[in-house]
């Protein structure tokens, strides 16, 4: 009896890790609203019931997708960032915050490519399911980072500090999308071709801009 029920489970996670596989691929080529689940089951070999049972709708679909990233790079971040807390400085909590990332984006058995490919559609996407993921599987680790870098930063301005953490986000994802997208620039630029000189140049930027404020039009005339 215990293997039949192993043997069940077994094709279940097959079946559900097809389907998957399938609405990774096509909802980063397309995009939420370019896919149907017709063509998933088409795509993984299944019956359009199978997904239904699996993930209720193309919502579920969806959100499974992100899911299967996004919890083991929150889990790593949280990880990094209480590691830092025992030495804490601005450098080691950027780090704590992207390396989780730029590791796992780089893993193709996390999705690698098509990962990336699916961060750079999500401004794109109905904005429900934008900020559901964003809440869901992201803010929280935001919250924790922008908790602890705020008492290395020089000023106390909520404006820029949410502001900073956007353009530290932005230059990681744009720098390794073009990484991962463009292989054949790897052999063009030559600050494509070390993945570890990535990183360390992707921290620097980031702990560069967090130790400035963000200046309004008025207060740059005033410096310049």
């Amino acid at each position: 009896m215990s293997s039949t029920r192993k043997s069940q489970s077994d094709r279940s996670a097959e079946t559900s890790g097809k389907i998957l596989r399938a609405a990774q691929k096509l909802f980063a080529l397309r995009g939420f609203n370019g896919v149907t689940m017709r063509a998933v089951a088409s795509e993984a070999g299944v019956n359009l019931a199978s997904i239904v049972y699996y993930f209720e709708n193309k919502e579920g679909l969806y959100l499974a997708v992100y899911r299967q990233y996004a919890e083991p790079l929150m889990k790593a971040r949280m990880k990094m960032l209480k590691e830092a807390d025992l030495h804490p400085s601005l450098r080691a909590y950027a780090r704590a915050f992207i390396e989780p990332a730029f590791r796992l984006f780089l893993d193709e058995s996390l999705g690698g490519p098509d990962h990336v490919r699916l961060l750079w559609r999500l401004p794109q996407e109905p904005e429900y399911l934008g900020r559901k993921i964003y809440d869901e599987f992201y803010a929280p680790s935001i919250q924790e980072m922008i908790a602890r870098i705020r008492r290395f930063c020089p000023w106390d301005d909520e404006l820029s500090l949410s502001w900073h953490a956007h353009i530290m986000s932005s230059i990681f994802h744009a720098t390794l999308g073009k990484y991962v997208a463009c292989m054949d620039l790897q052999e063009k630029e030559p600050w494509m071709k070390d993945q570890e000189h990535i990183l360390q140049m992707i921290v620097n930027t980031a702990v560069f801009l967090i130790s400035r404020p963000a200046l309004s039009p008025e207060e740059e005339e005033r410096q310049g």
